[in-house]
């Protein structure tokens, strides 16, 4: 089936490639030399991917498909049997609706900075920011990331007010 697309679209670049180049050989006049100069660029880049796309693999086969991951030394395998398993086509539609910033907001109180000191701000956010949670990589997880640059944010508003006073 991969052969049959890939062999496909390969007879229908190069039948496009040809017909451009018969135009230009022609002298005919209604040729524009810049699209022609980027529909080849495109041409050739499908190209690129369609023979980048056309490698067969050993081990490939009716149970599994394997891809290497360019510019790495890893590859993937993927199980056909488990994919099949993975993929379910439903009877009914789903409902879709655009994805909006509300919908993974965190509300974070906010510390009020008019008089107090930078010590006192500091014990509040670290109240506010409660135990840090760590993934496996030890990196921050979204939510404590979120706290520490929303308050470290806050403090540089408070020494930048404290600052513009001395001034």
């Amino acid at each position: 089936m991969r052969d049959m697309s890939f062999i496909e679209e390969l007879l229908k670049t190069k039948s496009i490639l040809t017909l451009l180049n018969n135009k230009l050989n022609e002298g005919n006049a209604d040729i524009d030399l810049i699209e022609y100069s980027i529909a080849t660029k495109m041409l050739e880049q499908k190209l690129a991917v369609l023979t980048a796309l056309n490698v067969s693999v050993d081990g490939d086969g009716d149970e599994k498909v394997s891809f290497n991951i360019f510019g790495t030394n890893k590859s993937i395998v993927i199980d056909k049997a488990k994919l099949k398993e993975a993929i379910t086509i439903q009877d009914t539609p789903v409902v879709e609706r655009q994805a909006t910033a509300d919908d993974n907001k965190i509300d974070l109180p906010s510390i009020l900075t008019d008089g107090i000191s930078e010590d006192e701000f500091l014990e509040k956010a670290v109240e506010a920011i409660g135990p840090l949670k760590k993934t496996v990589r030890k990196t921050l997880e979204k939510e404590s990331f979120i706290k520490v640059f929303k308050y470290t944010g806050d403090f540089a508003k408070l020494k930048n007010k404290a600052l513009k006073q001395v001034a």
